[in-house]
Formats: C-alpha cells, sequence, structure tokens
C-alpha cells in the first residue's frame, strides 16, 4: 500500500468505488450517496464537475468505511483512516429501566 498524496485521477477513484461496491454487494449509485451525499456523483465525476476536494472526501469516507476483509487495492494509495472514537458503553445498572407496556385488550 502505497502512502495516500491526496491525487486520485477519476479512472483509480472509480475503480475503488466499483471495488467498495461488489465487495458490499451494493450499487455505484448508493456508494456515491453514502461517500459524496449524491446519487448522481458519478455521472458528475465524468463530466469532470466534482472538485479534487470533494474527491479526497470521497477517499477519505472510503478508507473509513472499508470492510476490514475486503483488501485495498494495491496499485491505489489509502490515507490513514480516521479513528472514530467509541460510543460509551452504559452500564446496564446505569441504563433506565422502563416498564414494559400493558397489554391492551382488543
Amino acid at each position: 500500500m502505497s502512502h495516500y498524496s491526496g491525487v486520485l485521477t477519476t479512472h483509480e477513484l472509480v475503480r475503488l468505488c466499483a471495488a467498495y461496491a461488489a465487495g458490499r454487494g451494493i450499487a455505484l449509485s448508493t456508494v456515491g450517496r453514502l461517500a459524496a451525499g449524491h446519487g448522481g456523483f458519478f455521472g458528475r465525476l465524468h463530466a469532470g464537475r466534482v472538485t479534487v476536494r470533494r474527491m479526497d472526501r470521497v477517499v477519505q469516507w472510503l478508507s473509513d468505511h472499508w470492510p476490514a476483509d475486503l483488501p485495498w487495492p494495491a496499485d491505489v494509495p489509502r490515507p490513514v483512516p480516521a479513528v472514530r472514537p467509541e460510543a460509551p458503553a452504559v452500564p446496564p445498572a446505569a441504563a433506565p429501566s422502563v416498564p414494559p407496556r400493558a397489554a391492551v385488550a382488543a
């Protein structure tokens, strides 16, 4: 795996997204919606209407959400995945107790 320099070609980005889509069993447009917030992302990408900043955000999203059992393409540089803090676990004793609902007679 090579170091990510902040620049991928359109072809590399599409290949990366296609690998993610195939590995997750989802459509490429779904990857666009998840990673870029727009289902038409790839149409815009091919038309040249996507900024380098947006491309970098998509690559970072992919790196952050890449499945552990799916190898990242060796010839595509990968940014370091962002470390997301885990939500603190609530101990069962501290969780509020909610009484069960009473059955409603029909």
